[in-house]
């Protein structure tokens, strides 16, 4: 390997520029396909055996949903993308557990991920009926609660395997410390909430109060004005009056 990263695509000593090479329509992936693995290898051994090229940060090992067992396969991907030039220029065609593996640069892989199961899309809903789309939402959730699981699990088999693995009573004590985190984030959420709604009030009700006050000098100005028309008006008539009788 060392050899390889000192060397370019001609052999000869220098930098290595792989942009010279067939590798580099894969250069904006880390991912590559490992297949033809032997049966009894779990995510652990194969981050161990493909780790020789480079530090890994996912395993997808594919598994049979009846029996859990793996398919054979797996998608390995790298912390540098240059390791996958390496694995699959050195890994391709070599024997493990006496199985011939296949080795190659993955260009589109994309792990599954979870799904909001409200939002169906309205082309997709209009064509289910209620029962339907309450099931296909039950789905949904099934799925996310599958890849959830999965997602644990190939964790602490990772883990494992590179010796970070944590026993069952750290983890106890990890989930005692993030329900301890949850509540506490809570209650601040909780008291956050109620100050806001607290200050919501009074604002509210100091707004009412000022269209209240606004409303009281409106309607005393208008009864001002009402009884000062009244005065002129009877002013005019008295006026008028006198002005008929001669005075």
């Amino acid at each position: 390997v060392e050899t390889q990263l000192a060397s370019n695509t001609r052999g000869d000593a220098g930098s290595w520029d792989v942009s010279k090479s067939w590798h580099a329509t894969y250069s904006d992936s880390a991912y590559v396909y490992v297949g033809g693995l032997p049966y009894e290898l779990s995510e652990g051994d194969v981050a161990t055996v493909m780790a020789q090229w480079g530090d890994i940060v996912d395993v997808n090992m594919p598994r049979d949903k009846g029996t859990g067992k793996p398919k054979g396969f797996a998608f390995i991907c790298y912390e540098d993308q240059r390791s996958t030039v390496l694995a699959v220029d050195n890994f391709n065609g070599a024997k493990l557990l006496g199985r011939t593996v296949r080795c190659d640069h993955c260009r589109d892989f994309r792990e599954e991920q979870a799904k909001d199961p409200d939002a169906i899309p309205d082309h997709v809903a209009r064509k289910l009926s209620e029962k339907e789309l309450e099931q296909r939402k039950r789905e949904i959730v099934e799925r996310n609660a599958e890849l959830k699981a999965h997602a644990a699990e190939k964790e602490q088999r990772f883990a494992e395997a590179r010796g970070t693995a944590t026993t069952a009573g750290e983890r106890e004590e990890a989930a005692v410390r993030a329900s301890l985190l949850g509540d506490k984030e809570r209650a601040a959420n909780a008291k956050r909430r109620s100050h806001i709604e607290e200050v919501l009030s009074r604002r509210k009700a100091g707004a009412q109060a000022e269209l209240a006050l606004e409303a009281r000098k409106k309607a005393e100005w208008e009864e001002r004005k009402r009884q000062r028309d009244a005065d002129e008006a009877a002013g005019r008539r008295d006026r008028d009056a006198d002005k008929r009788s001669g005075r």
